[in-house]
């Protein structure tokens, strides 16, 4: 028995012996149950090692280097280029003339190396070594999968994938982008009619059910202020039809929103859609950090919004996102109007409501 008992955590580890020799097999299994390890499965090769890694969930290989019908860096291969299994660390089984197959095993991913006749030591050192690093990497993934599922509410997978993969930062960059503001049509006076509760769940209601179609279409909510919301179509992942989908978030929103109650309450939400160049990139400072978006192009979609109910509208379009269009839209020019901030007028168009209401 050993003198340096393991952490009784660690013999609820399944292991798995892969060796062609049963007699091997058994020695090393016998050494394992000595360290206290009761979970030991037995494969007699490569075949019947991915067979049952197929059905069993495994904690620890390890694995014979020469084998018949499949040698042990074959069977490191197949457990490396499948999803499933390519986190299960391994430990190559070798004979002292195969170790220059052994530093190959390594090279391709293998954790470490045991040489035969088994040291007890080393046994003891290797085998914990590895669970202790597989329990991290799990530990780790489950981290992973949460932040993915937190962070999927609010932005696409892609964009997800590029903050894990950035720790967190996104390079800043100026791009062109194509911005979508909307805002609730007299959300004011509808808010001072009902108490709060009954505000937070009309806006939990339609917020969730907006995001949806956002997010489907490969926009990115930027900032989330009472009702309005500022979206943006290719930055920071690029989207060659961002133009197009704007619009088409556009039409999906106001379809939704004519078909539904949010909380029981009826709601008309006006968009302003506006393309050009914008700076985007995380501002802030120390551990509180925002995505967000800056520049000319921005303040006129936030204009384009305001302006929906001078002319009675529900979308309104900048010239400049029209001329990105590929697809055909219902669109119809509004002529070209003065806005605030801008010197030159800015042509404008509107989106009919035949776009999003067969019977308008």
């Amino acid at each position: 028995m050993s003198h340096n008992p393991i952490n009784p955590e660690r013999t609820n580890a399944w292991l798995l012996i892969v060796d062609d020799n049963e007699d091997n097999r058994y020695v090393l299994k016998q050494r394992l149950q000595r360290e206290g390890y009761r979970n030991i499965l037995e494969a007699m090769d490569g075949v019947a090692a991915l067979e049952l890694l197929a059905t069993r969930e495994v904690d620890l290989v390890l694995l014979d280097v020469l084998m018949p019908k499949m040698d042990g860096h074959q069977v490191l291969e197949h457990i490396h280029s499948d999803p499933e299994l390519r986190n299960i660390p391994v430990i190559m089984i070798s004979a002292i003339d195969e170790i220059d197959t052994v530093v190959r095993c390594i090279e391709a991913g293998a954790e470490d190396y045991l040489q035969k006749p088994f040291n007890a030591v080393l046994l003891r050192a290797r085998v914990q070594a590895c669970l202790d690093k597989k329990k991290l990497r799990d530990e780790t993934i489950k981290q992973l999968r949460v932040i993915r599922s937190v962070f999927g509410k609010y932005v696409p997978e892609s964009i997800v994938d590029s903050i894990i993969s950035g720790n967190g930062n996104i390079e800043p960059m100026q791009s062109m982008a194509t911005i979508l503001y909307t805002d609730i049509e007299d959300f004011t006076r509808i808010a001072e009619a009902m108490q709060p509760e009954h505000v937070v769940d009309m806006l939990n209601a339609y917020f969730e059910s907006v995001i949806e179609i956002i997010t489907r279409h490969g926009g990115i909510v930027n900032q989330l202020q009472g009702d309005a919301m500022l979206v943006t179509f290719n930055v920071p992942l690029a989207d060659p039809e961002h133009a197009d989908k704007a619009i088409q978030t556009a039409i999906e929103i106001q379809r939704m929103v004519d078909q539904n109650k949010f909380a029981n309450v009826t709601l008309v939400t006006r968009i302003g859609i506006n393309s050009g160049n914008v700076f985007a990139g995380n501002v802030g400072t120390g551990e509180r950090m925002n995505y967000t978006v800056h520049g000319d192009a921005v303040n006129l979609a936030a204009r384009l919004e305001r302006i929906n109910k001078d002319y009675d509208t529900r979308v309104l379009i900048s010239g400049h996102s029209v001329q990105l269009l590929t697809d055909k839209h219902r669109v119809e020019s509004m002529g070209t109007v003065a806005i605030r901030g801008k010197s030159e007028p800015v042509e404008i168009f509107k989106l009919a409501s035949t776009a999003w209401n067969s019977r308008a």
